[in-house]
């Protein structure tokens, strides 16, 4: 479902080709001091690695989906030359929504200003500045866990062997919680134990009183467990707001979706997750639900493929992310909420849709939709041999789990109010009635 791995697929290959994948010719000589005369006002540890930390620092870290880190200074000024280059065209960091619609908290786009200082700092001899100006930047970057350390760890109940070659089909693993009472969650991550081989990770909670299909991807607006969490290259892991939570009810379980890609050789995964408790009062109810069709299909060499989906809002929701989905034919994707007045607005354009980047955009403000809207969704599609991540052109192209396949989500992340007070350990001791419903 969601795709991509820290493998140079066809598709990353193609995407990141002459920019990531060559060392050599970028200069990346491992050096620790900054060239003679060195002229530039701006230095490694107050200005580049700050940058680096909140735009970069979720890929380029050790066990990270990059193919390279960037967590100190020896290793950033090895690749000065190509930072400049990608920095400055706009082909890094990713960021692929339109920024004339909608404004985005975890923009991780450049400003002309710090690609000016990134270019500056390269131009002016890398130096590196005071490492007391450096603070707490590739400390950071250097953590295992992006969330900070875990109050719980779930490991996979078992480890899984990946054949070298072939279809690999989800695989399901089930970790009871031992959960007594309802327990609330404020963050969220996880971690692949062999990210070579892993494609995706998607966290369901199956809760005993509502048993679901986790092998649907209908996880619907009413659900109330479903969708936890999930690990896609280019996405960040869920660190809620105060005040806001994801709940995992008493007695569940947790329900691992794992996409395996093969490497060529046989190779093993244990991948692990990590959950933070939300602490004090939570007004909010962090919930995940879609905008879906999965009734199309996108014929041969079509260039240009429209799919629509729709999804009416019964009660009135909070919503805070929006993240589009789909394959290698992916290419474009736009969000529209219409009111119950008839008023249309589009909420997030994605023109160059990137199925290697599973971004998830998460509002500046949150946008309150009231009961009787409904949400809009379009997607386009290339399967011309135009596309060069296209597996086959000449062939007609249908829903499936499989990359050479397609899908069309438009998933969205919202919160409903609710009264519950928690310990210190995210249980829950105290719940008013839930608003909104």
């Amino acid at each position: 479902m969601l795709k991509g791995s820290k493998l140079f697929s066809a598709g990353m290959a193609l995407a990141l080709a002459g920019v990531l994948v060559a060392p050599v010719a970028f200069g990346a000589e491992e050096v620790s001091a900054p060239a003679a005369g060195a002229t530039s006002k701006y230095t490694y540890t107050k200005d580049i690695a700050p940058l680096i930390a909140a735009k970069c620092g979720e890929c380029h870290r050790p066990n990270g989906i990059a193919p390279f880190s960037m967590t100190d200074y020896r290793q950033t000024r090895g690749w000065g030359k190509m930072i400049k280059e990608v920095t400055g065209d706009g082909r890094m960091p990713p960021w692929h929504a339109d920024p004339k619609i909608g404004h985005w908290s975890n923009d991780r786009s450049l400003t002309v200003d710090q690609k000016a200082m990134v270019a500056a700092w390269v131009d002016g001899g890398m130096p590196q500045g005071n490492p007391a100006d450096l603070k707490t930047a590739e400390a950071a970057n250097r953590s295992e866990w992006r969330i900070g350390t875990p109050d719980m760890i779930f490991d996979m109940p078992e480890g899984a062997a990946v054949n070298p070659t072939g279809v690999v089909p989800y695989k399901y693993f089930e970790t009871k919680t031992n959960f007594k009472e309802d327990v609330w969650v404020s963050a969220m991550e996880c971690l692949p134990g062999n990210p070579k081989v892993v494609h995706h990770i998607i966290m369901f909670v199956s809760d005993p009183k509502k048993p679901m299909n986790f092998r649907s991807e209908e996880v619907g607006e009413d659900d109330e467990g479903g969708f936890l969490d999930a690990f896609a290259p280019g996405g960040i892991p869920q660190i809620l707001p105060a005040g806001q939570a994801r709940k995992i009810p008493a007695g569940s379980s947790l329900i691992w979706q794992v996409h395996y890609t093969p490497t060529g050789k046989l190779e093993n995964d244990r991948s692990r997750f990590g959950i933070k408790f939300a602490k004090g009062p939570i007004t909010n109810q962090m919930m995940t639900g879609n905008c879906i069709n999965h009734d199309f299909e996108i014929p041969a060499n079509a260039e240009n493929h429209k799919v629509e989906a729709y999804l009416p809002f019964k009660t009135g929701v909070t919503i805070m992310s929006l993240s589009p989905h789909a394959h290698y034919r992916g290419k474009s994707f736009d969000y529209f909420m219409v009111y119950p007045d008839g008023r249309e607005e589009q909420i997030i354009s994605v023109p160059k849709y990137d199925f290697n980047w599973q971004t998830t955009y998460n509002f500046e403000k949150p946008l309150e939709v009231p009961a009787g809207a409904k949400m809009h969704v379009v997607a386009h599609f290339d399967n011309s041999s135009k596309n060069p991540y296209n597996p086959d052109p000449e062939k007609a192209v249908h829903w499936g789990d499989q990359t050479w396949e397609e899908m069309m989500i438009g998933f969205f992340h919202y919160s409903r109010p609710v009264n519950v007070q928690v310990s210190d350990s995210g249980i829950q001791i105290q719940k008013g009635e839930t608003s909104g419903d």
